[in-house]
């Protein structure tokens, strides 16, 4: 099918590919402003409660924002692979349309979105020849490389340090005085 293809075509299968792609790759990030908008909204909430009440629930109540928070803050870096196994795919369009002779994918197929996320998400395979010194990375790296990007990390570790902040406050300081 693709080797019937004129140039022509091609170029207009690729040129939609790419407009999809580059809209999918923005929505990602403006989702994830979103839960982080409810996330930080929610954990001052939570602070909120715990310091205004008895000591004992202010701790517990700490514990399960910083938890919860934890788990999004995962969430949201495995999220943010996800986003980037499509800029793989958003750049070998690119190098494309400007003739690039440096990338290692000539002359793409269209309609390969599936398939190219796949092999960027699943193998992390460089399509640069300078990228060959860094990729391959093992998943868990490279999750721990987005967890610690600061627009990834932002709200949630800050929020994590004021939990523990506040139950080393809790702790310290003397119980409220009985009724």
């Amino acid at each position: 099918m693709t080797s019937d293809l004129t140039d022509d075509q091609r170029r207009s299968y690729l040129k939609d590919e790419y407009m999809f792609l580059q809209a999918q790759y923005e929505d990602y990030d403006k989702r994830s402003l979103t839960i982080k908008g409810w996330t930080s909204g929610g954990a001052a909430g939570a602070l909120a409660i715990a310091f205004n009440s008895s000591y004992r629930p202010a701790i517990f109540v700490l514990v399960i924002v910083a938890v919860i928070v934890a788990a999004i803050w995962y969430l949201e870096a495995y999220w943010k692979l996800f986003q980037y196994a499509l800029a793989d795919r958003i750049r070998i369009i690119e190098a494309y349309f400007r003739n690039d002779p440096d990338i290692l994918v000539k002359n793409p197929a269209p309609f390969q979105i599936y398939h190219w996320w796949f092999k960027s998400y699943s193998e992390d395979k460089p399509i640069y020849e300078y990228e060959k010194k860094r990729r391959p990375r093992r998943h868990s790296e490279r999750i721990r490389q987005v967890a610690l990007q600061k627009f990834v990390c932002v709200p949630y570790l800050p929020i994590l340090i004021l939990c523990i902040l506040s139950v080393v406050i809790l702790v310290i300081s003397p119980p409220p005085p009985s009724k």
